[in-house]
């Protein structure tokens, strides 16, 4: 199956329109499904005390996956176990 090769992970939308033009900070938790393949770096992020894991892809995209990096490392793990 094609869907197979995403691991779904936990991320936050902000809505940047709201924010300039109410100075209201809207956030909207969701998830974002990823190739793992196409992973190119990750590292604990310095945002939100730790609890973040900061992902760069190979076409230099960014984002930030609300997972402990251990969690994110467990995450992607498991996930490669059923893929294979």
């Amino acid at each position: 199956m094609f869907t197979q090769r995403f691991v779904k992970l936990p991320i936050k939308l902000y809505d940047v329109d709201h924010k300039e033009l109410t100075g209201a900070e809207i956030t909207k938790d969701t998830y974002q499904c990823i190739n793992p393949f196409e992973i190119s770096a990750y590292r604990p992020s310095d945002e939100n005390e730790g609890i973040c894991t900061h992902v760069t892809f190979k076409n230099g995209e960014h984002m930030l996956i609300y997972l402990h990096i251990s969690d994110f490392e467990k995450t992607l793990n498991d996930h490669m176990k059923i893929s294979i």
